[in-house]
């Protein structure tokens, strides 16, 4: 197990890349709403890798600590935004993670509050049977 750890460790560098950074500056003046969504979801494939958009749908400038583990507890990223309606991409290397799911943990600095999205990876093999006639 203890190796497995320090594989997937090692394994980790280059596991995620920042695809696209994009922070929006969209609110009103006087607006001090503090609702806040989140939402990841699957943004396609990109070299054959699924890609994951993260977005932040705050109304007033706030700070995020994100941080991505795989199911051992290692960090594979980790990093901290602020602004508004924030957008990260997320490019995920199922070649160098295997079957290992993945947690992103999301810390409003602000609230203390948590977000977690975990993305669980399954594999299914199909076997078919076909009748042709000759």
């Amino acid at each position: 197990m203890k190796q497995m750890k320090k594989t997937m460790k090692n394994a980790a560098i280059g596991l995620f890349t920042l695809l696209a950074v994009t922070t929006g500056f969209n609110a009103s003046a006087g607006d001090t709403t503090t609702t806040i969504g989140i939402e990841l979801k699957a943004a396609g494939k990109q070299n054959n890798q699924p890609v994951f958009q993260l977005d932040f749908n705050n109304k007033s400038a706030s700070k995020f600590q994100i941080v991505i583990k795989d199911e051992f507890g290692v960090t594979l990223h980790q990093e901290v935004v602020s602004g508004v309606n924030i957008s990260r991409k997320y490019q995920l290397n199922t070649e160098e993670l295997f079957d290992v799911d993945v947690r992103i943990e999301i810390l409003d600095v602000k609230t203390s509050t948590i977000s977690v999205f975990n993305i669980v990876n399954n594999t299914r093999v199909v076997n078919e049977t076909s009748i042709v006639k000759n």
